[in-house]
């Protein structure tokens, strides 16, 4: 009965009086090389700016069979990495340059996209290949930055927790409780926004030297409110309610 090889790792299959005197060889390069790729095995792929197939041979060393694929060089747009449609777990490492996700997907059936600069796991169950990690069971404490480049959170609690680059449009539903401006520590950030028991948002008074629009700044200087455009003061009010204008006062014009 002549060696056949198995599906996912191409694992030498010694039929029975097959291989007599080498057998062990297969063997041993079957636990010792092959199972270890499958297992320990880390792979450096170098993309060119255009789709990459992993080498996928029977019964000896190859680029598919590894647990950990870094990828690296140049690409100008997203590039598919193609391993054969087996199913088969990947840690994925995108260390291009360029900016562009790695799509993942074999010859046929859908893929999955790893972000320029991330590690993801990815599998393939046969038919797809799909995100290997969409969620946990249990907490999930990050102790450095998340960062969201597509999709969205649905659940950040916690004390200190900080929040960058939030359009306020994306917060479509859920528990806002309180709302802080950046401060050099967290108890010394003012809190702007609270959430009252009956879930109704108050704004609070928000204390600081300057405020700016596009071209107006309002700043307060020795006890006196002073309102300038572009740089120069144009109106300004001082404790005891005087007001000063560089030009003409308007009563009862339309603003």
């Amino acid at each position: 009965m002549a060696t056949t090889y198995s599906t996912s790792l191409k694992l030498a299959l010694i039929g029975d009086g097959d291989q007599a005197g080498i057998w062990g060889q297969t063997t041993n390069t079957n636990l010792g090389t092959l199972l270890e790729q499958a297992i320990t095995g880390v792979q450096s792929i170098t993309m060119i700016d255009a789709n990459y197939t992993l080498t996928n041979f029977n019964g000896v060393a190859n680029e598919a069979r590894n647990a950990v694929l870094v990828v690296t060089g140049t690409n100008n747009a997203i590039r598919d990495l193609i391993p054969p449609v087996q199913e088969k777990l990947y840690t994925i490492v995108n260390n291009t340059t360029g900016g562009f996700a790695i799509r993942v997907i074999g010859g046929s059936g859908t893929g999955v996209n790893v972000p320029n600069g991330a590690t993801c796991l990815v599998y393939c169950d046969g038919t797809n290949f799909v995100n290997g990690l969409s969620g946990v069971a249990g907490n999930f404490s990050v102790s450095g930055t998340v960062t969201a480049t597509t999709g969205a959170f649905t659940n950040v609690s916690g004390n200190g927790v900080a929040l960058t680059a939030i359009n306020a449009s994306n917060v479509t539903s859920g528990t806002l409780v309180n709302a802080r401006t950046t401060a050099s520590s967290a108890n010394g950030a003012s809190t702007i926004v609270t959430r009252d028991s009956n879930g109704s948002f108050v704004g609070n008074v928000v204390t600081g030297n300057s405020f700016s629009t596009t071209n107006f700044t309002i700043t307060e200087s020795g006890g006196v409110l002073q309102f300038k455009y572009n740089g120069t003061t144009v109106l300004s009010i001082d404790s005891t309610g005087n007001l000063t204008s560089a030009t003409n006062i308007t009563a009862f014009g339309t603003p």
